[in-house]
């Protein structure tokens, strides 16, 4: 199997999806190859469901590909001929942002998508669907990516684990009918997981249904925004909005911007491991600030970046982000008035506490 690059979150860039490749838990793994069908029992420690794996990826002969990376990670690859193929990862979210283990969260071309029916997680198709050169892609096979969190119940086990695969197959993720069959293993390895593992996590429902993946392009009205934008002023200069629903999800983004859909302000709203693996990498990235409960809200990184504010939640803090824009998702220098630092305070403190009542959690810091 061909080495995979591990795709990790830069946590000083714009993350706007939580979309990556899942093969990433697979590299600089020990490896064992397998070609026969009993294989799948042993996959991926045992966590596969071969009836699901099958159903799924297709009756012809299957080839597996097995191996970890780094403590607290498992991760396999299954590829059936004339079929499909899916990358599974499963880590306990302990070791997030330590021997480059990372959460998946992806470019900023797309923004996934709530699981929903009672799981906590994320959906998103592979973003290259949506710019392929070749002319002859539009017949290939493609790719999306389910990420679970499972916040267990304690005892012996994990505080938290993450379950992420990443199925290809010959459907389209555009058709609503066949888009919830991309989310099956992923569903099928957590059920499986929790029990193994100890977990004792309140699963999801079947997944009857799944949203499509949010393109930067995609924007409508900040009015009518009824989303993660929902409730976020208006201003001069900031009219449209680029948003996924609420459902659920560890990771939400929101994007405001101009009536030329230049991007001003993309916010951010991390929780459980998400957050988690973001304010490590503050600790860890030498920042002068870091943000907890005692550090006010809206406060500027030594940047003049990022501006955050925090939440007490289920499970440990949420952290929610604004990053000012240039127009192409990149960061700016500071606000050039006391007008536009009022403004970046009204609209952090609108969408984290929308966000965080949808949640459970407690209102969020005030300045």
């Amino acid at each position: 199997m061909a080495v995979r690059r591990i795709v990790l979150r830069a946590v000083a860039a714009v993350v706007a999806a939580a979309v990556a490749v899942a093969g990433y838990l697979l590299v600089h793994g020990d490896f064992q190859r397998w070609s026969d069908d009993a294989a799948l029992d042993g996959a991926c420690d045992g966590l596969l469901d071969r009836n699901v794996v099958r159903d799924v990826l297709g009756p012809g002969a299957v080839e597996v590909e097995d191996g970890t990376s780094g403590p607290g990670l498992v991760g396999c690859e299954v590829h059936v001929q004339d079929g499909g193929t899916a990358e599974i990862s499963v880590l306990d979210t302990t070791h997030v942002g330590r021997n480059q283990d990372s959460l998946p969260l992806g470019s900023s071309s797309v923004l996934a998508v709530p699981v929903g029916h009672g799981w906590t997680g994320l959906f998103g198709a592979v973003p290259d669907r949506f710019g392929a050169s070749d002319p002859f892609e539009a017949d290939a096979d493609e790719k999306a990516i389910t990420s679970l969190v499972l916040e267990c119940a304690g005892g012996n086990s994990a505080d938290s684990l993450s379950v992420t695969v990443e199925t290809t197959l010959d459907k389209s993720v555009d058709d609503p009918a066949v888009r919830p069959e991309f989310a099956r293993i992923a569903t099928s390895t957590a059920a499986r997981v929790s029990k193994a593992r100890h977990c004792g996590a309140r699963l999801g429902n079947p997944v009857s249904s799944l949203g499509l993946s949010v393109h930067e392009d995609e924007y409508e009205p900040l009015g009518t925004a009824d989303g993660t934008c929902a409730g976020i002023p208006a201003a001069r200069g900031v009219t449209i909005a680029t948003e996924t629903a609420r459902g659920g999800a560890p990771h939400e983004t929101c994007r405001i911007g101009d009536a030329d859909r230049r991007t001003r302000y993309v916010l951010e709203a991390d929780y459980g491991p998400y957050a988690q693996e973001r304010l490590r990498g503050y600790e860890e990235g030498f920042y002068e600030d870091v943000p907890n409960s005692d550090t006010p809200a809206h406060h500027r990184d030594r940047d003049g970046r990022t501006s955050w504010t925090t939440a007490k939640c289920v499970g440990g803090r949420a952290l929610f982000t604004l990053d000012p824009a240039n127009g192409k998702g990149e960061s700016r220098r500071p606000p050039s008035s006391d007008a536009d630092l009022a403004y970046e305070r009204a609209v952090l403190k609108a969408f984290a506490e929308r966000s965080a009542k949808a949640r459970g959690c407690s209102a969020p810091v005030s300045p």
